[in-house]
Formats: structure tokens, sequence, C-alpha cells
């Protein structure tokens, strides 16, 4: 079946304390979702199930954030997580600050 993307939201997470890339990219994937409002399920006859949700994450450290937290945030249809090098750590003051990148995009079957 073809689809056809919808939408395509970006944003960024931060988190300042503790070196969590899965908390920097939990908030970037929840920023993003509070700009995607997606008021077409009001007007078409389409079910939020039928949508295709990928999640792309960009951090330094792809290998240690939790793919099923991150899912976890999409209440709807199916999701695919995408981890990869990426965003950025900074050193402050014998810390460090991980920042992530997220873009979320939505895609519906074409009928």
């Amino acid at each position: 079946m073809s689809e056809q993307r919808l939408i395509i939201e970006m944003a960024q997470g931060v988190d300042l304390h503790g070196r969590d890339d899965t908390k920097a990219a939990r908030r970037a994937v929840e920023q993003a979702l509070q700009g995607a409002s997606l008021p077409i399920f009001g007007t078409l006859d389409v079910e939020r199930d039928t949508m295709r949700v990928v999640v792309h994450i960009g951090v330094r450290r792809p290998e240690v954030v939790d793919v099923a937290v991150i899912a976890g945030l999409l209440p709807y249809g199916s999701v695919e997580v995408v981890v990869e090098k990426g965003g950025l750590d900074v050193p402050v003051a014998g810390e460090v600050h991980v920042m992530a990148v997220a873009a979320l995009e939505v895609f519906l079957p074409v009928r």
C-alpha cells in the first residue's frame, strides 16, 4: 500500500545534569509533539491507528538511548524509532550537557 508523508516536525531536547541521552531524546520528541497538531483526523474518515510514525533521534551516543521509552511517547499508529549519531555533548564544569535532536514523520495510506 502506498503512503504519503503528512507532516514532519523537528525539535531539540537537553539534559543538563546526568548525561542522560534518553532523557534529552524524550524531551526533543515531546517538544516536537507539541508543535505537531493533526486536525486532519477530524475531517477525514481515517483512524489514527492507520498512521505510521518514524521518529529520528540524533545523539552523540545512540547506543544508550532506550527506544522503547521513545516509542512509548507516541499514542497512535505504528511507531519506528531510528537513533543515529548526532546531537551535541557540551562539557561544562565537570559535567556533560546532552543535546538531542528529533524529527517526527507522520505517514498516512493513500486511498
